[in-house]
């Protein structure tokens, strides 16, 4: 009978120890105080957006951009690896809405991670969203060297890039706004120079394709852009070190995610976006007109870079639609 007791007692004292740990993973996740869905005008472009001071405006969203945003991991800037999306509607790419949404500058700069919390709270408060992430075996890229050696160049200047260079911050000071968008004022770049140290750029043109360029920048940076365009996670295997200058022209014909149409570069995406690739991967360089076919990207990282990329298996990180609706107008 003592025992019976003892065992009662335990496991009341069991239960109360474990109360504190619930409540602490389901503390409601931040949420935007003001947001405005409306479906974008017939015909219109994807011109992206982000965070800039309280406001966080994206224009021409499809639901996978606002996944893009809401789960992808970041690595460089506000890239992060690709998000492989499992189910989904089949309006999930051609549904485009324009969203203006309010955030609480009380606390001051809020981290991206907390922007993304934000926009998983919007999906799930106006798109009805209920998903969830699982690891799956799924093909991925490997990033070698090719047989004939590497042909993208060292920097002269090896030394740290500056710092500074990166997208905006939600609710930052109007002394730490980084720079706008393409087409916006004040934006900085000559889109005919190459970048600034620390920065890579991406430009789309109907002659020439897309083309990449970047300036004391790591492999990593190549790797992540990479990810952005072939639609699937890439290793870094070329074990190279230190800093690179490079120019990368390609076609975006039968990409997964040509030039952000599957996905954000960034906060923003697509041609014409604000920024569509940020941070130490920033606005865009324009390419000359080429007479000359326009390689596939496969062939243009060969040639160009003297790197391949080779095809295998890996896991990956998904996320998992189980269900999700069209939102309502305000």
């Amino acid at each position: 009978m003592n025992q019976m007791k003892k065992f009662a007692l335990l496991s009341v004292a069991a239960a109360f120890a474990v109360l504190p740990l619930l409540s602490q993973t389901t503390a409601p996740k931040p949420s935007f105080e003001v947001v405005s869905i409306k479906p974008s005008p017939p015909g219109n472009f994807i011109r992206g957006g982000g965070p800039r001071g309280d406001r966080f405006t994206l224009s021409g969203a499809s639901l996978r951009m606002l996944l893009q945003f809401a789960y992808q991991h970041s690595s460089v800037g506000f890239l992060g690896s690709q998000l492989q999306v499992i189910g989904g509607p089949n309006w999930m790419d051609s549904d485009r809405y324009d969203i203006q949404a309010k955030a609480d500058c009380s606390g001051g700069t809020i981290p991206r991670e907390q922007v993304q919390l934000m926009v998983q709270s919007l999906l799930e408060d106006r798109f009805q969203l209920k998903a969830h992430t699982e690891t799956r075996e799924l093909p991925i890229y490997s990033l070698v060297v090719a047989k004939d050696g590497p042909k993208i160049k060292p920097s002269e200047d090896q030394t740290s890039t500056p710092a500074g260079i990166g997208p905006p911050q939600p609710c930052a000071p109007a002394e730490n706004a980084q720079f706008p968008g393409p087409g916006q004022r004040g934006f900085p770049f000559n889109p005919n120079a190459p970048p600034p140290r620390g920065a890579m750029t991406m430009q789309m043109n109907p002659t020439t394709g897309l083309t990449m360029s970047g300036s004391g920048m790591p492999i990593t940076a190549v790797v992540t852009m990479l990810q952005q365009q072939v639609g699937r996670p890439v290793i870094d295997n070329t074990n190279l070190k230190g800093l690179f200058d490079f120019k990368l022209q390609f076609s975006p014909e039968g990409l997964a995610t040509p030039f952000g149409a599957a996905g954000f570069g960034g906060p923003g995406g697509g041609p014409g976006a604000g920024p569509a690739i940020v941070g130490p991967t920033g606005p865009a360089a324009a390419p000359s007109t080429a007479s000359d076919p326009v390689p596939s990207l496969f062939t243009a990282i060969q040639e160009q870079l003297g790197l391949k990329l080779e095809s295998t298996k890996g896991p990956v990180e998904v996320v998992v639609i189980d269900s999700v609706q069209k939102p309502t107008e305000n």
